[in-house]
């Protein structure tokens, strides 16, 4: 299975589209305040809309999965909640595991693996129930489900050109004059360098454009919230018992925006705090990961072992700033069969970008990493470039092997309005290529406003050199890709969700992605928000083996009993 802390927001570097900073923000709420339009549609209850009530008489048709012991249904949602009925729709899959005591059964409990990009109900599918508290698998059925334009959603991003069209994008996309070879570091300083960084930016913003352009204004959170009430009533529920994760925990707290008089209980572990600019968020992220190289450099040999690269912290730190000053001057050499050969080998963001996925979870990564750091240098990236590889599953589809998927016509009996497939849906049989790529970094720009103006992110450099490193200016490099995307119209903001039920949220002290600081911020702006502070490393705490935070996220996920001021585990 996927371990629960695995499920990042992204990491902090520009490899190419997917490694955009995962860096995304709430919805505007129900009421006006802060970077809300008082004209809104949301301004008033968004379930009661003319137009809704077709999605909202659904009832999920159940059947069984691939997997054994799981159900699988599909959801259909509005393309646009401003015009429900024009006919465009997503249909989403949805996934179940039955309480395990269905005598004693309190409802369904949806989760969010995080992302923004993760594919819930193949999540699911592959064990992620496993993460819960026996308590709470015996008292909930669990229910996770993909977001629209994610995974097998219909229709589902993709920012990548079809086989017949690479090597037209591949002439078009020749390096200009003067150009050619010029790899964007990990801090660009020169003209050259921070113009090809522009231009790797824009290529891959008008490839998403390009591939997926009608589905870009229609993925953000605030959608996503909005489909999840849908599914809500598709279960049969009155109110919403939700856990989110990383993103999941934006998506969380749209939810508590739009409806925060449907929630029952609600768990936000890894929180994102939507008050931050992306600039605040580029800093908060990256300073984050930089702490947690540090952990790793002086916690290397209580974990690893012998596997540590070097013989200490200092000598463990100077390795990995070696290994980036080389695959800046030149790539690292990988085997023939790696998927970085194509590319000469790995640049100094892969680079990064490998060391710093592997902050996620401790218990699991470090040894690995250790390995792939000292094969590094003495002369081999191989090992270091598939640390994040993973093998299809018995049963999953492959590129070469793709599962089919639903044409995204809604039928009377879905309850869904009219049918919806059209020129942005993947033709019949074809899988979305680099989806969970694709959808992050489009959810990401959407969710938070991004400056048009380029000297903006070249101005954010030195602070973020200061604040983090190459850890800091790589992730406002990664940010360049949002700066002619479509907007959302939304700013940072305040929670704004009165009359939501106590909302819990979860916070590790060591946490790269989302720091700690975020979580202390969240709990504060809930109203009645309780604050759970795991002391630990790695991303996220429950599912992680703590017993004391899966006793009291149960505790309240079933009972619904708060979580004292100042609780730590």
């Amino acid at each position: 299975m996927k371990h629960p802390a695995r499920r990042r927001p992204a990491l902090v570097t520009a490899l190419a589209l997917a490694c955009s900073v995962a860096l995304t923000s709430c919805t505007a709420g129900p009421a006006t305040g802060p970077g809300r339009d008082p004209a809104s549609p949301a301004s008033a209850d968004p379930a009661s809309r003319p137009g809704l009530a077709p999605f909202y008489g659904q009832r999920l048709r159940w059947t069984d999965c691939a997997s054994a012991g799981y159900a699988c249904a599909r959801l259909t949602v509005p393309r646009d909640y401003d015009d429900p009925g024009n006919g465009k729709t997503f249909v989403l899959p949805v996934a179940r595991v039955a309480a395990g005591k269905p005598d004693r059964r309190i409802g369904s409990l949806v989760y969010n693996p995080g992302g923004p990009g993760a594919a819930g109900a193949r999540s699911l599918e592959e064990g992620m129930d496993e993460a819960f508290g026996r308590a709470a698998r015996d008292r909930f059925d669990i229910v996770a489900f993909d977001p629209r334009g994610v995974g097998a959603s219909v229709p589902a991003l993709t920012c990548t050109a079809s086989d017949d069209e690479v090597e037209e994008e591949r002439e078009e996309a020749a390096e200009p004059p003067g150009q050619e070879g010029v790899v964007a570091p990990l801090h660009p300083r020169t003209d050259q360098e921070r113009s090809a960084a522009d231009a790797g930016a824009r290529a891959a913003a008008e490839n998403c454009e390009r591939h997926s352009g009608g589905l870009l204004r229609h993925v953000g959170t605030e959608d996503a919230a909005r489909d999840l009430d849908v599914l809500r009533a598709a279960l049969g529920e009155r109110e919403l018992t939700y856990l989110g994760w990383s993103y999941g925990t934006s998506l969380g707290t749209a939810y508590a925006e739009l409806f925060p008089r449907r929630v029952r209980a609600m768990v936000l572990d890894g929180a994102i705090d939507p008050s931050l600019d992306w600039s605040q968020r580029v800093l908060s992220q990256s300073a984050g990961f930089r702490r947690s190289v540090d952990d790793y450099a002086d916690h290397c040999a209580g974990i690893a072992g012998d596997s540590c690269p070097a013989g200490g912290p200092d000598a463990i730190r100077a390795l990995i700033e070696g290994l980036y000053a080389r695959a800046e001057r030149e790539p690292l050499p990988v085997s023939e069969d790696s998927s970085y050969a194509e590319y000469g080998g790995m640049d100094a963001t892969a680079v990064l970008d490998a060391v710093s996925m592997a902050m996620y979870t401790p218990e699991e990564q470090w040894e690995p990493l250790s390995r792939a750091l000292a094969a590094a240098d003495a002369g081999d990236a191989t090992l270091l470039g598939a640390l994040d590889e993973e093998e299809p599953e018995e049963g999953e589809p492959s590129a070469e092997d793709p599962a089919p998927q639903d044409t995204g016509d809604v039928t009377e009996e879905d309850g869904g309005g009219e049918g919806g497939g059209d020129e942005d849906s993947p033709a019949a049989g074809e899988a979305p290529v680099d989806n969970e790529g694709a959808a992050l970094t489009a959810v990401n720009c959407l969710d938070v406003p991004h400056p048009r103006d380029l000297d903006a992110y070249w101005d954010a450099l030195p602070r973020a050199e200061k604040a983090a490193g190459v850890y800091g200016t790589a992730g406002v490099t990664a940010e360049l890709t949002c700066r002619g995307w479509p907007s959302g119209g939304r700013t940072p903001h305040r929670v704004d969700a009165d009359g939501v039920p106590p909302v819990l949220v979860v916070g590790t002290t060591g946490d790269p992605s989302t720091p700690y600081a975020e979580a202390v911020s969240l709990a504060e702006q809930f109203p009645g928000g309780m604050l759970l502070t795991y002391e630990g490393m790695g991303h996220t705490a429950y599912g992680r083996g703590d017993a004391c935070v899966t006793r009291k996220v149960d505790a309240y996920l079933v009972g619904l009993e708060p979580v004292r001021p100042g609780a730590t585990c």
